[in-house]
């Protein structure tokens, strides 16, 4: 056994076949952004310099890796983990049957001049990262390792039986959600990846994937971002370890899981779904489905499903669904530096602190950041003075109740019922125009028409109804003149009128009075 640095370059298809089965074999252990899929994928996506990496290798007899450090230089003598702002963890990745391997790659740091380290996140439970704690110590490093954050996860036992039994609250709270979008449309879930899959199933599904992204709070994805992440599924899906999930709601795409099965483990990579779903409480449902699709499927012989791990950062979800937190640590070491070594608690402390307000000031800046004013003219909409002369029967407008909500909720891709009527000012009204009800007017205290949104099948007309159409019918309803504003790049700034198509069709009664229903049950 030798340890040694190696430089990317070095890395041929055998030697990265063995890192990825390398990774693979650790169990409970293994993590997709330990593997050479990753870590190819990351430099291909974002052109990382070559020249600043490398990874630190144990190799056998055969010039095989049986443990890794991927590291990248960060100024003189100071070296930290490959990409660390771009992974949320870090291991020190050791075969299971190398018992010396994490104290090889300490040795190999001091051989080769590393003064100093800073290693990303590594897991607590993990027992290679003691190990190479008290390596780095015996080389001589003064070690200092902080909880920076926790992992997120849940063993697993008995499969996906076992793993619904023993949530089986969140399995009725996702049911509940998962029956009420039923009643109105058709819910269906596809699967991307296993058996039979292709790589243009794939490439679809990644295409699905990128429009969510950009239809979700997280906006659209960089392009070197996409890129990487593109590639990473790519590489992840010929050892068959990517899965795609794609929920869709009468056959339009609303969320997208990206899982990952590796070892014994079934890693929740990232999610996106369509905002204007958001008041049907798809997140809730697409975690559920993915996590039985992922679970309950045949897993590769001499692995099975013991732990689900649903990455880093707190949600309410998550709060649910991951009862084991075990710490992560940044750990620094330093070596052949006193004065650092003294005071390296301390600084890491305020590195730690800088960043934490760093990170928050940037995120105030983007609240703060001024709103580019959109030119808008003024388009006044009086009453009709005799709805009937033109021989057509006069729309009806009834105001919207609190039945009308989870309609609105969907049309507008308010986040639930409760934010429709959250911030509504004194006097604003929702409106509903039609026999069956398709059009939304929302209507501010100064009688300023602020949106109108699409709602259900509309029968009558072979198009959209025009905004100053359904403006005008609510003013002939009201007997009141009513103003819109729309986009004029010789108008004055303001804030134009919000049109909002709904994502699918809201079913509405076919007989009886108009009201919003459930499919095939009248009111």
């Amino acid at each position: 056994m030798r340890a040694r640095p190696m430089h990317p370059l070095e890395i041929d298809g055998a030697f990265a076949a063995s890192w990825d089965r390398l990774v693979a074999a650790r169990g409970v252990h293994a993590d997709p952004f330990d593997t050479h899929a990753w870590f190819a994928s990351t430099l291909h996506g974002h052109h990382d310099p070559p020249d600043d990496i490398r990874v630190v290798s144990v190799l056998d007899d055969a010039d095989q890796p049986r443990a890794l450090l991927p590291l990248e230089r960060i100024g003189p003598d100071r070296w930290g983990v490959f990409s660390a702002h771009r992974r949320p963890r870090s291991h020190v990745v050791v075969h299971p049957d190398e018992p010396h391997g994490a104290d090889s790659i300490a040795d190999a740091l001091a051989r080769t001049g590393v003064r100093e380290l800073r290693l990303h996140r590594m897991p607590s439970r993990d027992p290679e990262t003691h190990r190479l704690i008290a390596g780095l110590r015996a080389c001589g490093y003064t070690v200092d390792a902080r909880e920076k954050a926790c992992d997120m996860l849940a063993g697993v036992e008995g499969g996906w039986a076992g793993h619904r039994a023993r949530f089986r609250g969140f399995d009725r709270y996702a049911h509940r959600f998962a029956t009420r979008v039923r009643a109105q449309w058709d819910l269906t879930v596809d699967r991307i990846g296993g058996p039979g899959t292709r790589e243009s199933d794939f490439d679809a599904g990644f295409a699905v994937y990128t429009d969510l992204f950009a239809r979700s709070w997280k906006g659209p994805l960089q392009p070197a971002a996409a890129d990487a992440r593109r590639d990473l599924i790519a590489r992840a899906a010929r050892h068959d370890w990517a899965r795609l999930y794609i929920l869709r709601v009468d056959g339009v795409p609303a969320a997208m899981h990206l899982w990952f099965r590796l070892g014994d483990v079934a890693t929740w990579h990232s999610t996106a779904y369509d905002e204007r779903f958001a008041a049907l409480g798809i997140g809730t449902v697409v975690q559920w489905q993915a996590q039985e699709l992922v679970l309950a499927e045949p897993w590769p012989a001499g692995s099975e499903p013991r732990l689900v791990d649903l990455m880093p950062t707190r949600t309410p979800q998550k709060m649910r669904l991951a009862p084991e937190r075990p710490a992560l640590w940044d750990v620094e070491a330093v070596r052949d530096r006193r004065l650092l070594a003294v005071t390296l608690p301390t600084r890491g402390f305020a590195r730690a602190t800088r960043m934490s307000v760093e990170q928050h000031l940037r995120a105030r800046r983007a609240k703060a950041a001024p709103v580019e004013p959109t030119p808008v003219a003024e388009t006044v909409i009086p009453p009709a003075i005799n709805p009937h002369e033109r021989g057509d029967k006069p729309d009806p407008v009834h105001e919207a109740g609190l039945a009308d909500h989870r309609a609105i909720a969907l049309a507008c891709g308010y986040r639930g019922t409760d934010t429709v009527d959250a911030g509504r000012a004194r006097g604003e009204t929702w409106w509903l125009v039609g026999e069956e009800p398709h059009t939304l007017v929302h209507l501010g205290p100064d009688r300023t028409v602020h949106t109108v949104a699409a709602l259900g099948t509309d029968r009558t007309l072979p198009r959209d109804r025009p905004p100053h159409e359904a403006a005008r019918s609510v003013a002939t309803a009201l007997g009141e003149t009513l103003r819109l504003y729309l986009p004029d790049p010789a108008g004055t700034p303001g804030t134009p009128l919000r049109r909002e198509p709904e994502p699918v069709p809201w079913p509405v009664a076919r007989t009886g009075p108009t009201r919003l229903t459930s499919k095939g049950t009248p009111r």
